[in-house]
């Protein structure tokens, strides 16, 4: 998997793939993802492509999707940037662009699925300055959303229908002279097809770039709901988890994020068999794990069979020692060392922590920057946006 755009669509949740492939006539039955990610990306390619060239020229394969990208921004006199860069270019000029022409009950079920809730502006440079100001960082993730267009482009279907009706026939003795120019100006690509293809690309890189999931795992009582509102600031007692949770896993957006989800459950064993397709799908889409061991309980055999389901699920892994206000200081050091020898973790994937510790003992949480270090880090590696992980909301102690 070496093509880039391949790679990014493998990153996205296999729903959020349909409507590509939609798009592109492709029928996803019997697919898994990484079988449609490929299919996918090869046939973007080629509708993004001149198609006599690519029969004589590519072997079929069809232009790089960054090539395809870049002629669509010159032909409308854009400022070519990185394929991200380019794709929210052409976005934000179609999106001008079709505003203007569009009906008030067009602009106002744009404006509010943007969330937008008043009156839509008229003029395109009005609506796009106001979305930006309410919307900030998520403006992209959120008009990549709605931007959606498609125009079905004349193709073979029209030019034969063409042929058979009356008036077509007196086109027939001509064949020989403007079938060779029909054709080749048949087989170009459509450029209102193919800047549909390019807003769907644009609209699921958008998710899989701002899209964040950490999944925070541990056994009863070990504080992982202390520990998501120490550093998420969100009480997990007053947000209502999105559909597809259950008794064993909870699921919930962070408020005021573009898309931090943040995954709560007890372990990893037989959750996978008891949820929804659409908390499978979270499930198997988290980026990092977050485990909780209670300083209390230690690492018993439950606590260790969890975290090495983690850990076989290839993404990292910060194991995490909770209540260690609550250990003796001539007891803390020995424990902790016992511990990460029976987990097996890293010296740098394992921090001591008190999300909610005793008053009396200290001041406020204990190593939450740290975590929040780590977390960032790993979301850069990743390749997401940093940002989208919210500032620490407590005043940490050290």
């Amino acid at each position: 998997m070496n093509e880039p755009l391949e790679r990014m669509l493998h990153r996205a949740h296999r729903a959020e793939l349909l409507p590509l492939a939609h798009l592109l006539r492709v029928n996803p039955d019997g697919l898994g993802l990484g079988d449609l990610s490929r299919i996918l990306a090869m046939q973007v390619r080629r509708v993004g492509s001149h198609g006599l060239g690519n029969i004589f020229l590519r072997k079929g394969e069809g232009l790089p999707y960054e090539d395809i990208v870049e002629n669509a921004a010159k032909a409308r006199g854009l400022p070519v940037g990185d394929t991200e860069q380019t794709e929210l270019a052409l976005a934000h000029s179609w999106f001008s662009a079709r505003w203007d022409a569009a009906t008030l009950e067009e602009r106002t079920k744009v404006w509010t699925e943007l969330g937008l809730g008043d009156a839509p502006p008229e003029a395109a440079t009005e609506a796009v300055g106001l979305a930006r100001e309410r919307l900030g960082r998520s403006f992209d993730y959120a008009l990549t959303g709605v931007n959606q267009v498609l125009l079905n482009p004349i193709g073979w279907m029209a030019f034969g229908a063409l042929l058979i009706h009356p008036v077509g026939c007196l086109l027939r003795p001509f064949l020989p002279i403007v079938f060779p120019y029909l054709a080749w100006r048949n087989m170009r690509p459509s450029p209102e097809y193919v800047g549909a293809v390019m807003l769907e690309v644009a609209r699921i890189r958008q998710r899989v770039l701002h899209r964040v999931t950490i999944g925070v795992v541990g056994s009863p009582s070990t504080g992982k709901d202390a520990g998501i509102r120490a550093l998420f600031g969100i009480d997990t007692g007053n947000i209502s988890p999105i559909a597809g949770s259950t008794k064993e896993v909870a699921i919930q957006r962070l408020p005021g994020a573009t898309a931090l989800f943040i995954v709560n459950t007890p372990g990893l064993g037989d959750v996978m068999e008891q949820v929804t397709e659409e908390a499978r799908q979270v499930l198997d889409h988290i980026d990092l794990y977050l485990y909780i061991v209670n300083a209390e309980g230690g690492v018993q055999a439950r606590e260790l069979a969890d975290y090495r389901r983690c850990v076989a699920t290839g993404k990292p892994v910060l194991a995490l020692v909770n209540k260690i206000d609550v250990l003796r200081p001539r007891d803390k050091d020995r424990y902790l060392a016992d511990a990460r020898e029976k987990l097996g973790a890293k010296a740098d994937a394992f921090v001591p922590v008190a999300f909610d510790p005793l008053p009396q003992l200290a001041p406020g949480p204990i190593g939450l920057e740290v975590v929040h270090a780590w977390i960032s880090a790993q979301l850069e590696a990743l390749g997401k946006d940093p940002r989208e992980l919210p500032p620490l909301p407590t005043r940490v102690s050290a």
